[in-house]
């Protein structure tokens, strides 16, 4: 498909046709080949530069090529980039020690993972094992992966499971309403309400499961979901219901740690310590290690159960763990937590001028440098509009902004290193897009084969 919009050169248009020819994988139109990035910024292979809006996949807390990773990059590179999983290296034992330093007391093994599935999964296990029961129970609207295993426990979309219901685990609850009180799922207002979500879903879960629950997963805030911040009492009670059932609670950190709420992990929000916690994205440095941490009490329980402790080809090597390492060291010296707090109190005063400005934006919700835009066709009814947020997608992607619009729900999670006047100039680019998407602009570019669109509709058409 043509898009006059945008000016890209003949070789840029070669490698968007190469990519769908040879590459299957969900796009966004225009489907930009990016081809370098430096601290905020990403270049086409145009040169054009866009602001990184997103870390990449959440993953780049220190933004692009950040000299101090990049050189350990290349040190470690030229040692040693991979070795058998049946052995250890130094960067894998300094990577899980810092992690371990970051944690609350007992918190200190990690099962190192390549993905983020794969950890939640290994989480997974490790309840079953540890307990002796099977029901796992998760938060609709939560994201936990695209395993088969974690799939299950997914809820963000139906549409991504259609067709693998023989496939999934069947010992599993989806009985957690959201604590989502923009849209809250029982009708009630909070602090009136007394999170009475969270008590409908305990009796919820005593019709949904067999009561041999071995644990709760959930995410501190459920990012795919909706950004949905959870009252404070929500996630300590979530403690107290899984001991309760006597069930492990097992908190996602994937998209929040480190750092970019305000906190290193998010659950210290609320002083709500886990039995097991999970990570990767942004503890990645962009690299694949994610990995699974709990206490050596539980490690020692499951090892020799259910193939714990994991492995496989990858998991720990070398160069992931330097990257991953020298990346949270920096975080840690720079105190970027703070500056997260600092600045996400700025981006929010900003945004939330954009939905006092627009009749489409009807809520802003986060913590620190990650936030949302929730898109509606009005701010009264609420109503879920999709088709406008991939608008002010595309035209943000226009001014100069590369950002992720998923249905109606735009993320904002820069890199840590942003300064504020970038975050002036980001949401200036915002502004612009989402006037010119209330204008009807693109008038002539059919956009809905991109993305989440496309998903959306090629389920219809499946029906």
């Amino acid at each position: 498909m043509t898009d006059k919009a945008f000016d890209f050169s003949a070789t840029h248009k070669d490698w968007m046709d190469r990519d769908g020819r040879a590459v299957l994988g969900w796009r966004y139109h225009p489907k930009i080949i990016f081809r370098s990035g430096r601290g905020t910024k990403i270049a086409d292979v145009d040169g054009k530069e866009y602001y990184d809006l997103n870390s990449g996949m959440m993953s780049l807390p220190l933004g692009h090529s950040h000299p101090e990773v990049t050189e350990v990059i290349r040190e470690v590179a030229g040692l040693m980039v991979h070795e058998s999983s049946w052995y250890s290296n130094p960067w894998a034992i300094e990577l899980a020690e810092l992690i371990g330093s970051t944690l609350p007391a007992g918190l200190k093994l990690v099962n190192f993972a390549v993905t983020g599935s794969e950890a939640n999964e290994i989480g997974m296990r490790m309840a079953i094992a540890k307990t002796g029961k099977f029901d796992i129970v998760s938060v609709i609207r939560g994201l936990h992966g695209g395993s088969l295993a974690v799939e299950a426990v997914t809820t963000v979309g139906g549409g991504r499971r259609k067709g693998l219901g023989p496939l999934m685990m069947p010992a599993r609850a989806n009985a957690i309403l959201p604590p989502f009180c923009y849209r809250c799922p029982v009708n009630l207002a909070y602090p009136g309400c007394d999170v009475k979500c969270l008590k409908t879903s305990e009796d919820l879960m005593e019709y949904l499961t067999t009561k041999e629950v071995a644990g709760v997963i959930a995410e501190p805030i459920l990012v795919p979901g909706g950004m949905i911040v959870p009252p404070k009492e929500w996630l300590p009670r979530m403690k107290e219901l899984a001991r309760r059932w006597g069930a492990l609670l097992i908190l996602d950190e994937m998209q929040l740690a480190p750092a970019r709420t305000g906190k290193f992990w998010a659950f210290e929000h609320t002083d709500t310590a886990p039995d097991i916690v999970t990570f990767g994205k942004g503890m990645s440095a962009g690299f694949a290690v994610c990995g699974t941490v709990t206490t050596r009490e539980i490690a020692d329980e499951v090892a020799g159960k259910l193939g714990l402790p994991w492995s496989g080809t990858y998991p720990g090597d070398p160069l992931a763990c330097a990257a991953a390492h020298k990346t949270i060291q920096i975080v840690l010296r720079d105190r970027l937590a703070e500056r997260s707090e600092k600045l996400g109190a700025i981006l929010r005063r900003k945004l939330e001028g954009l939905r006092d400005r627009h009749e489409c934006v009807g809520d802003i919700r986060g913590m620190g440098l990650y936030q949302m835009l929730d898109i509606v066709t009005d701010k009264k009814s609420k109503t879920p509009d999709p088709a406008m947020g991939e608008r002010i997608r595309y035209n943000v992607l226009l001014e100069g902004v590369a950002a992720i619009c998923v249905k109606n729900f735009m993320r904002v999670s820069p890199p840590l290193i942003i300064t504020e006047a970038e975050i002036d100039d980001i949401v200036g680019r915002l502004d612009t897009a989402i006037r010119r998407s209330l204008e009807g602009h693109p008038k002539d570019v059919d956009f809905s084969s991109s993305s989440s669109l496309a998903e959306s509709k090629g389920r219809r058409a499946a029906e």
